[in-house]
């Protein structure tokens, strides 16, 4: 039997996509492959949420966290002592002294085009990213989630384009459109105004909060009613957005900021949304748009990078940059009944076309080809 390790650190729902990334294609790779024998590499923190179970599932808790020394200096002494015929690491980040026949996930350049402060304060840190992302391009193949993505690893940083494999990602079956009283429950639980934007993703300044809030301001002469809600968490590499955030709040009391939702009180805040806006400068591939969809919200987000790759024509785009574009953009969902109604049925055409279940296939494929199965 094949031992294939999934380097799944990122496990836990606090981390965002790469979280909902290696959850959906372990639990896809386990309804498809009952031959590989699957080590789920997961840390102290991770197996809180970790109920995974299968005949062909073995579980191994590291305390390793990313981008550490450990990461670099004992995990490859923990991965040859399994003795995996493959890796796969579910993100950049992974030990480059280790040598044996690896898979990685990259999701995007966020970090190379948009360093935080933890990295542009130190030149250490800076070289260390450089050196572990360069060194991706060692792995047998390097996964990524968009066309956008591969062009820009291709184009921008000379990866070998044959190494470098388009598998799109999908929305979970659980995000679908919520019932009137479920939305009327959760917009008295968390004392939001009847008619509102939705914004959903880390609070860094590239993800566009600071236009955003800048439109909005604009809008509220017109839409006096209209609320603001922000979910996710500020960003201790970004404080000048959430003090951007937190002076919008004080001038306005319909600026609700509920934090990290839960799963099910995001999908109805999607399903209960005037419009969902995401006017990021960058994105890998924009999950969030396809939870919207599935969910029923109409959308609106930028002209670039992944975005229109994954919007196709079941929204509108704008220069995240022009903050009149974004104005405009959200008034036409605000008050274009008709136009709504067709994004919302385009929407959920459109989020069909992707699933977690194609993502496994094409990556049980990759590891099939590697290991020259």
């Amino acid at each position: 039997m094949t031992k294939i390790g999934l380097d799944l650190r990122f496990w836990r729902s606090g981390t965002g996509g790469i979280g909902r990334y290696s959850r959906n294609l372990l639990t896809e790779l386990l309804k498809i492959d009952k031959e590989n024998q699957y080590t789920a590499i997961i840390t102290p923190a991770d197996e809180p949420e970790f109920t995974m179970a299968a005949p062909n599932l073995k579980k191994l808790v590291v305390p390793i966290a990313h981008f550490s020394y450990a990461e670099q200096l004992e995990l490859p002494k923990i991965l040859n002592k399994e003795g995996f015929d493959l890796v796969h690491f579910a993100n950049f980040n992974h030990p480059i002294f280790y040598r044996r026949m690896m898979v990685i996930t990259i999701h995007d350049m966020i970090m190379h085009l948009f360093p935080g402060s933890f990295q542009r304060g130190s030149f250490l840190h800076r070289a260390a990213y450089n050196k572990t992302f360069n060194d991706c391009k060692r792995a047998k193949k390097i996964i990524v989630p968009s066309l956008s993505t591969k062009t820009d690893l291709v184009e921008k940083l000379g990866f070998p384009e044959n190494k470098v494999v388009v598998t799109t990602e999908g929305s979970e079956a659980s995000f679908t459109p919520q019932s009137a009283d479920t939305i009327a429950e959760v917009k008295k639980r968390l004392g939001l105004p009847e008619r509102y934007l939705l914004f959903v993703s880390r609070w860094e300044k590239y993800k566009g909060l600071p236009v955003l809030i800048q439109a909005y301001e604009q809008l509220r002469g017109e839409f006096p009613d209209l609320g603001l809600v922000i979910c996710g968490k500020p960003d201790d590499q970004n404080p000048e957005v959430a003090e951007a955030v937190n002076a919008a709040k004080a001038r306005n009391s319909k600026v609700i900021t509920p934090g990290f939702v839960s799963d099910q009180d995001l999908i109805t805040l999607y399903s209960g949304t005037a419009a969902y806006v995401h006017p990021s400068w960058y994105e890998g591939f924009g999950i969030m748009i396809l939870e919207a969809f599935a969910a029923g919200a109409p959308v609106v987000t930028s002209n670039v990078s992944s975005l229109p790759e994954v919007l196709g024509d079941a929204g509108l785009l704008i220069d995240p940059h022009n903050v009149d574009q974004l104005v405009l953009a959200i008034k036409t969902m605000l008050t274009d009944k008709a136009k709504v109604a067709q994004f919302r049925a385009k929407g959920f055409e459109r989020v069909k076309q992707y699933s977690w279940a194609k993502m496994a296939e094409q990556t049980l494929k990759i590891y099939q080809e590697v290991l020259g199965n």
